[in-house]
């Protein structure tokens, strides 16, 4: 399923049916501009705003309750908000001090949920060729077009089966493929894997992409899994308590937190307290940052800022592969913190080791061959270059 050439050619007939059907129409794109919607007395989704970029794939990323489910609903016309505007290829969906709404079936949007919504008394091909009945196309037409859809998510010879007779993967395409068929301005998917075993999401994350990317829809996507938000994004968008705490690609979110909440979520990270020791950070973005720990324990660590107006007390981020591990102390004492390894666990592509500080418990990740053993002393050396010091708040 990873290689592209496998459904370019369909691919090719959508996005050919696609400007056939729009004329000279160019991909459209999303803005949301103060977007609340809430819940009883609970804001859900709380000044909300963001654009999409025509042919990108933007993630909302977040914990459950976070409000990134209620933003796409309210996005696909299948939640009202309370205030807020809803533009989608230059065209206002939503404008609610205006008074205006545009119902769901008239957005232009296709849509894939968690649960397949698979119809069971209706064949693969009757399923996929639902929305094009319900927009009375011809039947020469809508045979071609399902055609097309079913080679591109690899479900060509499935038409006639029974769609409840399929596993949870080829549903799944199938719902994918009824969300295309109609060339859709905009997709959306709300955690549309989570029901799959963990190999198969993997594969689907290949070929989602790969549909996405060859027809040149925007999409908007909502999951509370990191690895799968990480490979499908161009953007990333991470909500917490229905507000936007961070925006960014992958690598910048991983790398460079601006908060603590991001720095926690996003992947695995060791948080140390401490306070700021020396000013405001060199050229090399460096800053001196000391940690107090138990039993009078104390140590000074250079470490990166994301801000310049970074004072008093920090949080400083070390992810566990961001440091080395030394069974010896070093000659060079400099982002050095002594440990003992508490447990440690062989994961296959690396070994994590729980090591026992004055600081903290840190989590560390070695190579196989490099792990120590339980009980053992160690001296972690912290990547000073890679390791970011964040507000406390």
């Amino acid at each position: 399923m990873r290689g592209g050439a496998l459904v370019a050619a369909p691919l090719q007939c959508l996005v050919e049916a696609t400007a056939d059907s729009r004329e000279d129409q160019v991909t459209a794109y999303v803005e949301v501009r103060g977007l609340r919607k809430r819940f009883d007395e609970t804001w859900a989704v709380d000044d909300v705003n963001f654009e999409v970029e025509k042919g990108n794939l933007l993630v909302l990323l977040g914990p459950s309750g976070c409000g990134k489910t209620t933003t796409l609903r309210c996005v696909g016309g299948l939640e009202q908000p309370e205030s807020g505007e809803i533009v989608i290829d230059g065209e206002v969906m939503t404008k609610v001090d205006e008074g205006l709404f545009v119902p769901p079936n008239a957005r232009g949007m296709g849509m894939v949920a968690q649960s397949y919504a698979i119809w069971p008394h209706m064949s693969v091909h009757e399923n996929v060729a639902f929305p094009l009945r319900m927009r009375k196309e011809n039947s020469s037409e809508i045979s071609r077009r399902v055609r097309d859809a079913l080679d591109v998510v690899r479900l060509g010879d499935f038409g006639s089966r029974n769609a409840t007779d399929l596993s949870g993967g080829q549903q799944q395409r199938v719902a994918l493929a009824r969300a295309i068929v109609g060339n859709p301005k905009v997709l959306l998917f709300d955690e549309p894997l989570s029901n799959l075993d963990a190999k198969l999401r993997e594969e689907m994350r290949y070929l989602l992409k790969d549909i996405q990317r060859g027809i040149g829809t925007t999409a908007i996507y909502v999951t509370h899994d990191q690895a799968e938000a990480m490979a499908l994004g161009d953007e990333l968008l991470v909500m917490n308590a229905g507000r936007i705490e961070q925006r960014g690609d992958a690598r910048s979110l991983y790398s460079e937190p601006k908060t603590r909440f991001v720095a926690d979520f996003i992947g695995v990270a060791n948080l140390l307290k401490g306070r700021i020791e020396s000013g405001r950070p060199t050229e090399s973005r460096l800053i001196e940052v000391r940690l107090d720990g138990k039993d009078g324990d104390s140590c000074v660590l250079h470490v990166s800022s994301v801000t310049e107006t970074l004072s008093g007390d920090v949080t400083v981020v070390v992810r566990p592969e961001w440091m080395r591990v030394h069974r010896t102390k070093p000659e060079s004492e400099e982002n050095l913190i002594g440990g003992r390894v508490h447990k440690s666990q062989y994961l296959g592509d690396r070994t994590e080791m729980l090591v026992d500080t004055g600081f903290a418990r840190m989590r560390v990740w070695v190579d196989g061959d490099q792990a120590v053993e339980d009980g053992s002393a160690v001296h972690l050396e912290i990547d000073n270059e890679r390791c970011v010091a964040l507000p406390v708040g």
